[in-house]
């Protein structure tokens, strides 16, 4: 079975929103500033990617994803999480915004109750 999602790599948070693309054969990942943050999928265990513009156009070539924004500090800083809204932003997780996220998958057009 091929792998539907591209080779990443993973960093911790930092609050430095880098691209973390990365080609088979290149050693490490591009480390450019991250435009996009890319959303793989929202539902646990949720899965998440910052990409360069050059990278963002490869990834849309390639392969499928859930959402996307525009990338910012917030979105590389630990204790911060995907809203999942229109548009989708990165915020700072508490309980309540989970639970609304929960709601918002719940309902067949992604609304909230």
């Amino acid at each position: 079975m091929i792998d539907p999602f591209p080779r990443l790599t993973p960093a911790p948070l930092k609050g430095d929103p880098t691209c973390g693309h990365r080609f088979a054969d290149a050693p490490a990942a591009c480390g450019r500033p991250a435009t996009w943050h890319i959303a793989w999928t929202l539902v646990t265990p949720a899965d998440f990617t910052l990409l360069c513009d050059e990278h963002l156009a490869v990834i849309n070539a390639q392969s499928v994803y859930a959402d996307r924004h525009p990338a910012e500090i917030v979105c590389d800083m630990p204790g911060f999480g995907w809203l999942i809204a229109t548009p989708s932003r990165c915020v700072i997780a508490t309980t309540d915004m989970v639970g609304q996220a929960a709601a918002a998958l719940d309902q067949p057009d992604g609304s909230s109750r």
